[in-house]
């Protein structure tokens, strides 16, 4: 299976964020699922991440492309930390579950890490009723890690990637 990974730059996250799908199609050159823009959580978060922050760029959401269509969502929940660690997250979008996008996805965003000197560590956190995930990050060579208590979420699994080998 081939995706690529579209970057999602500050003008496309103010629009999706904002409901102006018809600005963020224009500027990707992609068409908009209703699914996809309706995660204004996300992309408002991904705002959050750039503004101001120069550091961030490259480190957050990009649209999950395949076959000219947007699929999801995968990248970074911000540059690597001091330690060198960087937590990836992800969504696909329902009609497009359970076919392996979401691995192939991880595994893009696992080269991307492997190819940088500044990251020393790449986890995942997933809430523990979340099966599917759990399968996903697993298949694409995380290992469990331990938890955590988010204060959102509660309770998430945390799951690590060692970087030596992306399959």
């Amino acid at each position: 299976m081939t995706v690529r990974l579209v970057d999602l730059p500050l003008p496309v996250l103010y629009a999706l964020r904002d409901g102006d799908v018809d600005t963020a199609a224009s500027i990707l050159g992609l068409e908009i699922p209703t699914e996809f823009a309706g995660h204004v959580e996300i992309w408002a978060f991904m705002i959050t991440l750039l503004e101001g922050k120069p550091f961030n760029e490259g480190w957050t959401m990009n649209a999950i492309v395949r076959d000219g269509i947007i699929v999801g969502n995968a990248g970074f929940k911000g540059a690597p930390d001091a330690a060198g660690d960087v937590e990836l997250g992800y969504t696909v979008l329902t009609a497009h579950r359970r076919q392996g996008i979401a691995v192939a996805a991880t595994r893009l965003l696992i080269r991307r890490c492997v190819a940088e000197p500044s990251v020393t560590g790449l986890y995942a956190t997933i809430n523990p009723d979340n099966a599917a995930s759990i399968a996903t990050i697993t298949a694409a060579g995380f290992a469990p890690a331990g938890d955590r208590i988010h204060e959102r979420w509660g309770r998430q699994l945390v799951f690590r990637h060692d970087l030596v080998s992306v399959d």
